[in-house]
């Protein structure tokens, strides 16, 4: 997903959380059932997670590529902006659910998760690189070696071939 179409899919998320705060808010002011409200609440947390991750990945995505029609300071003033933007989307959500629904607690345990997840996929990607690495170095260790046996059966080749050709050559001085 591109940054845009992210940033946009953060934007309408936030809006949709906000819009269900103040529905459950009405709701719950009139002593309406608010089981169904919270649940599109979470909905519209988790698409702003995944559209503000999505929006880090294409900045990060990016940056080693060039886009002609932007000039480099536009490029990184946009990108700057969007993480800025929502940056301020994220503590708007976070006073929202603290302050304004029943799940204050939530805020703080999804943290941790977060975080707990962010560490456990760091590891599993280091854990990825370490074993490219390791392939890539047996891959070339195989190479290295196919190389190695070449040369030295050629060689032997060789030598087998020249050692015949003598003993062939002996061969004939000795029957004329």
């Amino acid at each position: 997903m591109d940054p845009i179409t992210a940033f946009a899919t953060a934007q309408a998320a936030v809006a949709g959380v906000k819009a269900a705060v103040s529905l459950y808010k009405d709701a719950k002011a009139v002593g309406k059932d608010v089981g169904s409200i919270a649940s599109e609440i979470t909905h519209g947390l988790g698409k702003f997670f995944e559209a503000q991750e999505a929006v880090c990945k294409a900045g990060q995505d990016i940056e080693g590529k060039i886009i002609k029609t932007k000039s480099v300071d536009m490029q990184a003033f946009e990108n700057v902006m969007r993480v800025r933007q929502l940056q301020e989307y994220e503590r708007e959500l976070k006073e929202l659910l603290i302050y304004h629904t029943p799940m204050a607690g939530v805020w703080e345990d999804f943290q941790l998760e977060r975080q707990r997840i962010r560490e456990k996929k760091a590891e599993e990607d280091a854990q990825q690189r370490r074993l490219e690495a390791k392939q890539r170095k047996l891959r070339q260790e195989f190479e290295e070696k196919i190389v190695m046996y070449g040369v030295i059966a050629g060689s032997v080749l060789f030598a087998v071939s020249v050692v015949s050709y003598m003993f062939y050559w002996i061969a004939e001085q000795s029957g004329r």
